[in-house]
């Protein structure tokens, strides 16, 4: 019966979200490209700004390009750099207290996941006030944010483009996840020139994030013909880029292909939505605090391996589109050499392997939490049962 209540409830939040109004961004890309976004703030006539940061990008120099041409085009600007990894609710409510008190008319999010995830919601809530976990769910608000623009600092969330955010519940530690379409930004900026710093642990982290967006979409049974194309072209630049990034960190094109992935990797599960990895993961930052990217790494190749025969062909297609084999293979071989290039890259870019801290008597509530949270919002390609998720969570445990 729970499967079943499954596939009802898959059903009725892919059709949701497919038919869910959006607006498509205005996207500029290339080097420099966040400073010709920070121009159109003032042709909008916007006259004070909020930048939504964290305390690093806050006190870095990335911000100077921004707030100097923000100054040259005389718009006012206030800044809020409290955003942590993982951001909880009281954030999200002092960055809206802020944009308040300032009296500005628009959120500009320049950073990581986080980062974006709480400047799309400070935006929003600014319109819609009331209690956070009131937006828990699909579609939540009445009213459209105000205007946001948008500028990672990372190549991995496709937060820039998705109509989602997680928030924590600080109370319960719970990732509550909200999906409402009035969350896309309506600017964004892709400028590999911003991401040139990102330390080697963050690049490799973040574009496993997007790898892992890009597979599970692919493998969503909501997947359509555009995000399979979507999908498809993440996955590839992903092999292709993602060492290249990490090894050198001012390969500029590397970077610039990496930020495009991560934009189409979002652009597709925004759509699909994701599996049983992201299950997993957001229990292990609930419970360990381990990022978003490294938790996703660690179980992808594991939980691609559990699915079985029914990703097989699908995985296999993806093997050919990154030059692992061809067409006339057996689909079970080109799965395997697809997971094990995972594996390879995951080892070449040093991920860790284990959450830190991560218990036994954990096992049970991240493998109960997984299950519904996949259960509840995922269209996978298949169930799991409780037994084949608490395999995969038990290898996680530290050896002794």
């Amino acid at each position: 019966m729970k499967i079943l209540y499954y596939k009802i409830r898959a059903f009725a939040v892919t059709w949701l979200l497919r038919l869910l109004p959006r607006n498509s961004p205005l996207v500029y890309k290339g080097q420099g490209s966040a400073i010709v976004l920070t121009e159109q703030v003032a042709i909008l006539g916007i006259r004070k700004i909020l930048i939504v940061t964290d305390s690093f990008l806050g006190s870095s120099g990335i911000l100077d390009g921004i707030k100097q041409q923000l100054e040259k085009d005389g718009v006012a600007y206030a800044i809020f750099d409290g955003v942590l990894p993982d951001p909880a609710f009281n954030q999200v409510q002092a960055g809206e207290a802020l944009l308040r008190t300032e009296a500005c008319e628009a959120v500009i999010a320049v950073g990581g996941g986080s980062v974006l995830d709480a400047g799309k919601l400070i935006a929003l809530l600014y319109s819609n006030p009331g209690d956070l976990k009131s937006f828990d769910g699909i579609q939540k608000s009445k009213n459209p944010g105000l205007p946001l623009f948008a500028v990672p600092t990372t190549a991995g969330t496709g937060s820039e483009i998705t109509l989602a955010s997680v928030i924590t519940d600080p109370e319960t530690h719970r990732k509550v996840p909200v999906v409402d379409s009035k969350l896309i930004p309506g600017y964004v900026a892709l400028d590999a020139e911003i991401m040139k710093g990102m330390p080697k642990l963050i690049t490799a982290a973040t574009g496993m994030d997007a790898l892992t967006h890009a597979v599970e979409s692919y493998l969503s049974t909501a997947s359509t013909s555009a995000t399979e194309i979507q999908a498809k072209a993440a996955v590839r630049l992903t092999f292709l880029y993602l060492a290249r990034a990490w090894h050198d960190g001012d390969d500029m094109e590397a970077r610039d292909a990496m930020a495009v992935a991560s934009f189409y990797a979002g652009s597709a599960f925004g759509r699909t939505s994701v599996g049983y990895v992201h299950g997993i993961a957001h229990q292990l930052g609930r419970i360990c605090q381990t990022p978003h990217g490294n938790a996703n790494a660690m179980v992808l190749p594991e939980v691609l391996s559990a699915y079985g025969n029914c990703v097989h062909e699908r995985l296999a297609d993806l093997a050919v589109l990154v030059g692992l084999g061809e067409n006339g293979e057996a689909p079970s071989s080109l799965a395997q050499k697809f997971i094990k290039a995972i594996i390879d890259l995951r080892t070449e870019t040093e991920l860790p392997l284990k959450p830190n801290g991560l218990q036994a008597s954990d096992i049970p509530s991240v493998v109960e939490e997984a299950l519904a949270e996949a259960g509840d919002l995922y269209p996978v390609p298949r169930y799991m049962t409780e037994i084949e998720v608490t395999a995969i969570v038990r290898d996680l445990l530290p050896t002794t």
